[in-house]
């Protein structure tokens, strides 16, 4: 069975958004389903990696970003801080592999369909590092030498069977997104957590801001799309 969210889901506390998150990863881990798909957003707030938390000045740092409207939230996964709120289309899915995809063929397969978004705009794009993109990583999907999204991906076994894994990965997809306010967010948490990472708003950019002869496109149609290119994937696997 296959558990799919065609709409965008407005989740409005992003706290809430991580727990949906583990529960549809759960969910497949324990057999529920073979694969489960949603798609996204949440409000304004700094999602940060567990290791920050261990910052002497963590509590001072999370006081200040939430007096300036940045709720900040604690994942388990690694990474750099990442921005949260309006302008931001988050996919999320898992599915079990009887064969075990390479860490590569693991985020080409969720970096594909935003390649091929950006495509829809006569842009070329591929992955790669962006220096002073938030949360850094060789799985940037990069437009113009810009961050369009950042991924992730993390794998674990079903209980009782050894030879099935389940593969959990998401997209934080930057659609029309207040960059210089975030950007500004994540600068002024990490200068609070006495942290040396400097975020450059110029190393990112907007679906949005990519073609001006393009009509301006929506959450919904953009969580559309994805819906359609990642339910067509993960079809296999039911």
């Amino acid at each position: 069975m296959n558990q799919v969210d065609s709409n965008l889901k407005v989740i409005i506390s992003p706290v809430q958004a991580l727990e949906q998150e583990r529960i549809l990863f759960t969910d497949v881990l324990l057999g529920k389903c073979r694969a489960a798909l949603s798609i996204w957003t949440t409000s304004r707030s700094l999602v940060v990696p567990r290791r920050l938390k261990n910052n002497s000045n963590f509590a001072r740092a999370e006081m200040n970003s939430r007096a300036r409207g940045w709720t900040v939230v604690v994942r388990d996964s690694g990474g750099g801080a990442t921005p949260q709120g309006n302008g931001i289309v988050n996919v999320t899915y898992a599915y079990v592999c009887d064969q075990h995809p390479s860490i590569a063929d693991g985020y080409s397969e969720i970096c594909a369909p935003v390649i091929r978004l950006a495509n829809k705009f006569g842009e070329e794009a591929g992955c790669g590092y962006v220096n002073g993109s938030f949360c850094d990583g060789q799985y940037n999907v990069v437009c113009r030498s810009r961050k369009l999204a950042g991924t992730a991906q993390r794998r674990s076994r079903q209980k009782g069977r050894v030879s099935r894994a389940v593969l959990f990965a998401h997209a934080l997809i930057l659609v029309d997104h207040d960059l210089v306010e975030s950007t500004r967010a994540l600068n002024e948490f990490y200068q609070d957590c006495e942290d040396n990472v400097t975020v450059d708003v110029d190393a990112h950019v907007n679906l949005n801001d990519l073609s001006e002869e393009l009509p301006i496109q929506s959450m919904d149609e953009v969580a559309y799309f994805f819906y359609q290119e990642y339910s067509n994937f993960l079809s296999k696997f039911c």
